[in-house]
């Protein structure tokens, strides 16, 4: 693996959050019990009632043109549906989702400590920016982590969901790098049709104070909302062929 390899990863991540993959100690620490965080406090839904179906505790998108459905929590924000030729990204939070392409300069936030996700479904995918993210995974154990100057990755696992394969992992800067904090919890999933599907949950509007270390904060919120996170993986289903 080489520093491009490392920068183009980093450049997929902030690609993912600003338009559509953390760093604890090895080794990774196991998942942990979501718990209750006063900042964390349910807030008002906002969603297009045309491709969501409500329950007492969860909402279901659902898209038929790209066959693709799961389930979020009732009182998060989304979705923010974008559709390009045969990517769909969707966005959800706990504090309110722009829409895609919205300046960051109008973006404000109010909820600190909020968690989002975005999920990108490309039906007949031809890009290959991923391949190289891929199999450096591919060759990497669970727990095992990879940094030069500017990066890190830590794979956390390789699963399967239905007909796709592939893997979850931590992305985030490397200890020497100086920039804005950078982590997200990420997944690569492909299938043997060349669909791929990308899922990316990041801390957003994190509470740092003076002389706090940024990267325990944005791990806490993402342990808090591993749970969240796995669940929502779990309930993706296809429905075309």
């Amino acid at each position: 693996m080489t520093k491009k390899i490392l920068f183009l990863l980093l450049m997929l991540a902030f690609a993912l959050n600003a338009c559509a993959p953390q760093s604890p100690a090895d080794p990774l620490p196991q998942p942990v019990a979501e718990t209750a965080d006063p900042t964390l406090s349910p807030q008002p839904l906002t969603a297009s009632p045309s491709n969501t179906a409500s329950s007492a505790e969860n909402n279901r998108y659902i898209n038929n043109d790209f066959g693709l459905s799961f389930q979020y929590p009732a009182a998060w924000f989304g979705p923010d549906e974008y559709v390009s030729g045969d990517t769909l990204r969707v966005s959800i939070g706990s504090d309110v989702v722009y829409p895609y392409g919205t300046d960051r300069t109008e973006q404000i936030y109010t909820l600190p400590n909020s968690y989002y996700l975005i999920l990108q479904y490309t039906q007949n995918n031809q890009n290959t920016y991923w391949q190289e993210t891929y199999q450096s995974l591919a060759g990497m154990q669970d727990g095992e982590s990879f940094s030069d100057g500017r990066g890190r990755i830590i794979r956390v696992r390789q699963f399967d969901l239905g007909d796709f394969t592939g893997f979850e992992y931590i992305a985030t800067l490397s200890d020497t790098a100086q920039t804005e904090p950078v982590y997200s919890r990420e997944v690569i999933l492909v299938d043997d049709q060349a669909n791929l599907l990308t899922i990316s949950g990041s801390p957003n509007n994190v509470e740092i104070g003076n002389g706090a270390n940024w990267r325990d904060l944005y791990y806490s919120v993402d342990e808090q909302n591993q749970n969240t996170f796995h669940a929502i993986l779990a309930s993706i289903t296809f429905t075309l062929d």
